[in-house]
């Protein structure tokens, strides 16, 4: 896909590639390929094409052969969470319940053995 007139690749194409742009246009191949929207073959050329580019204008190729990228959601709302506007997600109060109840069958019956031991 050809990349708009906007693009910095266009637009500033004889400025260097520093080694943060090398790096991630690398990242992006690295997925493309490990996501199967790359093949071996064309993962090697753009990569070649990559390692000696010298200005961004010679990225242009790998640029518009580049697929999307995956869906990179960040982890925060990958995770996934309560629906808006709740800050947690509603807890089951059974064993709360049971619980007190318990210690208060407990507390009755020993209340009843001291009544019984004192009458």
């Amino acid at each position: 896909m050809p990349l708009p007139p906007s693009s910095k690749y266009i637009q500033r194409s004889g400025d260097p590639v520093d080694e943060t742009e090398r790096d991630s246009i690398t990242t992006r191949l690295n997925d493309a390929f490990a996501d199967g929207r790359l093949t071996h073959d064309e993962y090697a050329e753009a990569m070649d094409i990559v390692y000696g580019a010298r200005t961004l204008g010679d990225l242009v190729p790998v640029m518009e052969k580049l697929p999307a990228a995956a869906a990179n959601v960040p982890a925060i709302v990958e995770q996934g969470g309560p629906p808006a506007g709740q800050l947690t997600q509603p807890r089951s109060l059974v064993p709360a319940a049971v619980m007190v109840g318990v210690v208060g069958l407990s507390l009755l019956a020993v209340l009843a053995i001291l009544l019984i031991l004192i009458f």
